[in-house]
C-alpha cells in the first residue's frame, strides 16, 4: 500500500526537526502535522485544507509538493472499496430481444391511452386519487426508514447523518444507538435515553453497568447536517475516570436502574488536567491527541529480572528465562525495575524501547503527560525512576 505518512516522519527526522520545530516554522497547528505523520487524515476539516498542508509540509522539508499530493490521492483511492457493480461482468445485450420488447411497450402504450380515454371522468378521478394514495404511504414509508450500521469492528470512524442507527453487538447482545439530530450538537438516543453532545466532549458507555465501559465515541467534525465519528471498543473500568469536572452520567430512570447503559460525556480537557505538564528534556515514546492505555511487551533472550507497579496495583516480580514474555497494561503510569536490561526486548504501545544495558539494573517510569502549549496533545514518556 502505498503510505506517505512515514515519508514525512523519515524526512523530518533527517532534517532534524522536532514537531514543535515544523510546526512554528510552517505555521501548521502541531494536530495537523502530527495527523499527516500518522496518516490520521479523518482529524481534518476539510480536503482543501489537507491537500494545502500536506504542500506546505513537503515543501518545508524539501519533498516534491506535487508528488506527495499524488501519493495522497493515490492512498486515499487504495483506502476505498471498490463498488461491487464494478467487480461484476456487464451481460450483453440481445438487440433483437430489445427491438420487440420495446415494440410490445409501444403497443400496449398505445391500448392504455385509448382505454383511459373511452374511460368515464369518476373513473379517471378515482385513479388519480388512488395514486396520490400511494403515492403517500410512498413518503411515509421513507419517513420512518432507518439505516442501519453495524460496529463490529475494533474502530470505526465515519459520517452519520440524522436517522442513522449504530448497532452493537456485545455479549450475546445488540445495543443500538441512534443519531437523532445534527447542530451545534450532537443529539442521540443511546438504548431509549436522550443525551446532547458538544464537539468539545467524548462519551463512553457501560452497555451492561457492570463497571467496566466498553465503547469511546469522540466527535471529530460537526456541521453542515453530518458529523464524523470515531467509535473505539475500550475495556475501562468505571472508577479510572470518574469524579471529573464537568461529567455527566446517565439520567436516573426505572429503565437505567433495570439494565439500560451507563453513559459518560466528558471533556478530553478535564482529563488533559488531571496529567502534569511535559517537563523539558524527556524521552518521548509516543505524541497523540489520544490518551490510550500504556501497554508493555516484554520478551527476553537470556535470563533477566523484571518488576512491574500498574498505576496503584500491586507489585510483580519475574525471573525470566530465554524466551518469556510479558504484557502489562496500565492506564497513566507503569513502573518499571529491570537487571541484565539488554537482554529485554521491549515495546510500548508499539514502539520499540531501549530500556538499558548488559548487566545493568535500571528502575523507569512509563507515564502519559499533556502538551505545554495544547491541552488536547499528550506525549507518552519514559524516564528515571527516583525511588
Amino acid at each position: 500500500m502505498n503510505q506517505i505518512g512515514p515519508i514525512f516522519r523519515e524526512a523530518r527526522i533527517k532534517a532534524g526537526k522536532e514537531i514543535d520545530d515544523a510546526s512554528r516554522e510552517t505555521k501548521i497547528a502541531k494536530k495537523y502535522l502530527i495527523a499527516i505523520e500518522n496518516e490520521d487524515f479523518d482529524v481534518f476539516p476539510g480536503e482543501t485544507y489537507l491537500i494545502g498542508f500536506i504542500r506546505n509540509y513537503a515543501q518545508f522539508l524539501g519533498l516534491d509538493p506535487d508528488e506527495m499530493v499524488i501519493k495522497y490521492k493515490d492512498y486515499k483511492i487504495q483506502e476505498q472499496p471498490v463498488p461491487i457493480e464494478q467487480l461484476m461482468a456487464k451481460p450483453r445485450r440481445n438487440r433483437k430481444a430489445v427491438f420487440i420488447i420495446g415494440l410490445l411497450v409501444l403497443v400496449i402504450g398505445i391500448g392504455a391511452y385509448i382505454i383511459t380515454k373511452s374511460g368515464t371522468f369518476e373513473g379517471s378521478k378515482r385513479k388519480g386519487q388512488e395514486k396520490k394514495e400511494v403515492k403517500q404511504e410512498a413518503v411515509t414509508v421513507k419517513k420512518v426508514e432507518e439505516k442501519i450500521i453495524v460496529f463490529d469492528e475494533e474502530e470505526l470512524i465515519r459520517d452519520f447523518v440524522p436517522g442513522d442507527v449504530i448497532l452493537i453487538p456485545f455479549k450475546g447482545e445488540e445495543y443500538r444507538i441512534k443519531i437523532t439530530g445534527i447542530t451545534d450538537q450532537l443529539s442521540l438516543l443511546i438504548g431509549e435515553l436522550p443525551f446532547n453532545v458538544a464537539t468539545d466532549e467524548n462519551v463512553k458507555i457501560d452497555f451492561n453497568r457492570d463497571g467496566v465501559r466498553d465503547v469511546l465515541i469522540v466527535t471529530n467534525v460537526l456541521g453542515e447536517g453530518k458529523v464524523n465519528l470515531t467509535l473505539k471498543k475500550i475495556s475501562e473500568k468505571s472508577s479510572l475516570v470518574a469524579g471529573l469536572p464537568g461529567e455527566k452520567e446517565t439520567p436516573t430512570s426505572d429503565k437505567t436502574v433495570n439494565g439500560g447503559p451507563e453513559v459518560m460525556i466528558y471533556k478530553e480537557s478535564e482529563i488533559a488536567a488531571s496529567l502534569p505538564i511535559l517537563p523539558e528534556g524527556v524521552f518521548q515514546i509516543l505524541s497523540s491527541y489520544e490518551k490510550t492505555d500504556i501497554k508493555f511487551s516484554a520478551k527476553a533472550d537470556d535470563t533477566a529480572y523484571l518488576s512491574y507497579i500498574p498505576d496503584d496495583g500491586e507489585k510483580v516480580e519475574k525471573l525470566l528465562n530465554p524466551g518469556d514474555a510479558v504484557d502489562v497494561k496500565a492506564v497513566d503510569v507503569l513502573k518499571i525495575t529491570a537487571a541484565n536490561a539488554a537482554v529485554i526486548n521491549v515495546e510500548v504501545n508499539d514502539v520499540k524501547v531501549h530500556l538499558g544495558g548488559k548487566g545493568e539494573v535500571v528502575a523507569k517510569v512509563i507515564r502519559w503527560y499533556r502538551d505545554r502549549a495544547e491541552n488536547e496533545l499528550y506525549h507518552l514518556v519514559m524516564e528515571d525512576w527516583e525511588r
